[in-house]
């Protein structure tokens, strides 16, 4: 390599160019909720892999925003080049990554200083591989987020790929355990002596912040000799929400109440495994606090149904000590790890949020932050709208359905699925920044009579509005709104009393209300939960209606065919934003239309099981794209089998209207 642009014939090159990386084990500081990693680059070209994500600092237009190039590297690096994230690391397609014929010149990603015609790499993120050439020695000090990763491996291909580590094992004994799906004599490390890519030594030790090509025989999900799954491991952070659920560990005076999760640790090694957790950043110490967010290992009692405290977890950031977890895992074993989250700060709306690393104890280890709400009866800070006007308007959504429970294996694991499952899903946040969940919206807009007043555009929620507006596009000679739905989420049925009460114009024929006073006050009645209970109809109330509905066999005749137009949301939309589901508030009653066991023309099938969803969406703190959100997409169904099935992915959403008003009058 001896030009700093990338033409066709020197991406040919690329492979054979001296790729040289020397780094010591990353360097982490407790700075606020961010890490530290610390590169040694060489003169030439080097190998990285970037565990952080550097973001711009408080004060700062971009604040948190990731950081580019530009601003990111001093003058003396040249180049910097990575492999596109949607293209995947794996970009060498030959058995031998010497074989320049091979190279996959589209994949990549490319920055130079000066900068030149075709460079496209705009934001530096983390857990990422980047090749970067500089001009002489020089030492980086890169502070960003980190989140608990998984690798991601293309199948039958070599991926340009790093690891977090414990030390420097060596590459048979990290990669040994991968029962043949990462063969040692199919990975390739940069030679200093000669500064081509060459084999690697099955004794020889890696190190941390360097990037391979590993070759992947067939599909993989290894992540090193010891395996880590958790709850939630997707939004890479182990959350403990609200104290609701909240159990009693030990007895007596020892006693405390604790928030539990579980890590799952499976030890693909033949040599035991002891993991253990180190807590690097703690943002009430920062604040003089060091206590109010803390972290007990702990165990099932082994003489009762209770738990008991194993050890508490490392309570002092960054002093290059661990605490073990008082577990040790036996070779090709798995077991199952309780944290318990204890809170004490007594105020405020605002979460915590440490950071610790995971060392498995076998060379391999993890970041994990660490997340919790004190207060799940109030929304906290990463539910409330920050600018609402600049999230404003209605939001597309693409879900990638990409795991799901699994119903035929024992436990009901979440397992990821053989391949994606789309979902549309539709939001509209208003000028308050509270947020809707719609089943479908069309894109109107108001008449006019004069070309000088512009006509409105609107969202018209209620079919019954259409007639009242006219389209935005023309077809056949016609003004057409633009209609957009979601199949996936029909809205539940309007169960209140008002909307089930008899027609105010017809105020003598039976409705709901009359059923249920009939029913409770039947003799013979079967209903045990409103025998009784319902003598008239001022008594009816929405728990009643709702008791009625499931203890029925048959649609009640009198029960109407209303659904609510939007579903208010907790959360907000926008960068770093939480967005969910009120509890309890989307569900198919037995008797709804969308509801999939219902058959109204079979005799064993006029009513289904009443199926509750509960979904939330976790955008990323990032978004550099304007008008567009990424995050994490994650639904529990209650009711469709006995125990709950869940489903996550990742979400992209985009806002197509800026309008901030729904239009749903009746």
């Amino acid at each position: 390599m001896k030009s700093t642009t990338l033409t066709p014939a020197h991406h040919a090159l690329l492979p054979l160019a001296g790729l040289m990386l020397m780094l010591p084990a990353p360097t982490l500081q407790a700075r606020g909720a961010a890490a530290e990693q610390a590169l040694s680059l060489v003169n030439g070209w080097n190998a990285v892999w970037l565990e952080v994500e550097p973001t711009y600092p408080e004060g700062h237009p971009k604040a948190g925003l990731p950081m580019g190039p530009a601003d990111l590297f001093p003058s003396q690096v040249l180049t910097v080049i990575t492999p596109k994230p949607l293209a995947g690391t794996a970009e060498i397609f030959a058995d031998d990554p010497t074989n320049a014929g091979t190279f996959n010149q589209e994949g990549w990603e490319q920055w130079h200083n000066p900068s030149v015609v075709g460079d496209n790499l705009a934001l530096i993120t983390g857990n990422r591989p980047y090749l970067i050439k500089v001009n002489g020695n020089t030492s980086l000090a890169l502070e960003g987020q980190v989140r608990f990763h998984r690798p991601s491996w293309t199948p039958d291909r070599y991926n340009l790929v790093g690891f977090g580590l414990d030390g420097a094992p060596s590459f048979i004994d990290f990669f040994g355990p991968s029962g043949g799906k990462h063969p040692v004599n199919r990975i390739f490390r940069l030679d200093p002596a000669t500064g081509n890519w060459q084999l690697v030594s099955g004794a020889g030790p890696m190190a941390s912040n360097e990037a391979y090509w590993v070759f992947s025989s067939g599909p993989s999900e290894y992540m090193g000799p010891v395996a880590v799954a958790f709850d939630g491991q997707l939004t890479g952070r182990l959350n403990f929400a609200g104290p609701d659920d909240a159990v009693q560990v030990d007895e007596g005076i020892n006693a405390r109440f604790l928030d539990l999760e579980e890590l799952v640790i499976s030890n693909l090694s033949l040599s035991a495994a002891t993991p253990s957790l180190e807590l690097v950043t703690n943002l009430a110490a920062d604040a003089g606090n060091p206590d109010e967010l803390e972290l007990y290992a702990v165990r099932p009692a082994s003489d009762a149904l209770a738990y008991e405290t194993v050890a508490r977890i490392d309570s002092t950031p960054d002093d290059g000590s661990s605490t073990p977890l008082k577990e040790t895992v036996a070779p090709k074993a798995s077991a199952t790890l309780t944290i318990g989250a204890r809170r004490t700060w007594a105020s405020g709306l605002a979460g915590r949020t440490n950071l610790y690393r995971l060392k498995t104890g076998a060379g391999n280890a993890f970041w994990v932050p660490v997340a919790a709400l004190n207060n799940s009866l109030q929304l906290p800070s990463d539910l409330l709208p920050a600018d609402a006007a600049a999230v404003a308007g209605l939001w597309v959504g693409e879900v990638s359905v990409k795991a799901a429970t699994s119903v035929v294996e024992n436990g009901a694991p979440v397992r990821a699925t053989s391949s994606a499952a789309p979902l549309r899903i539709l939001f509209h946040s208003d000028s308050s920044g509270a947020v809707r969940l719609l089943a479908q919206v069309t894109i109107m807009q108001t008449r006019t009579a004069d070309p000088a007043v512009a006509p409105e555009t609107v969202l018209v929620e209620n079919r019954a509005r259409i007639p009242f507006f006219e389209g935005i596009r023309e077809r056949n000679g016609k003004k057409v709104g633009v209609r957009l739905e979601s199949v996936a989420f029909d809205m539940p049925r309007d169960t209140s009393v008002q909307a089930q009460a008899a027609d105010p114009d017809d105020p003598g024929s039976d409705d709901l209300l009359d059923m249920i006073v009939a029913e409770s006050a039947s003799p013979v009645t079967k209903w045990d939960a409103g025998t009784g209970r319902y003598p008239d109809r001022a008594s009816v109330d929405q728990e009643a209606i709702d008791s009625f509905l499931l203890f029925r066999s048959v649609r009640p005749p009198a029960l109407k065919e209303v659904y609510q137009l939007t579903l208010p949301m907790d959360g907000a939309v926008g960068a770093g934003k939480t967005v969910r589901t009120k509890p309890g508030t989307l569900t198919l009653d037995p008797f709804h239309r969308s509801n999939p066991f219902r058959h109204a023309y079979h005799q064993r099938h006029s009513k289904g099981p009443q199926i509750t969803r509960e979904l939330e969406i976790v955008l990323d703190s990032a978004q550099p794209v304007p008008d567009r959100l990424t995050g994490v997409y994650h639904e529990t169904v209650s009711g469709l089998t006995k125990s709950d099935l869940s489903v996550t992915g990742p979400i992209m959403m985009r806002r197509v209207s800026m309008v901030d008003t729904l239009d749903t009058n009746p």
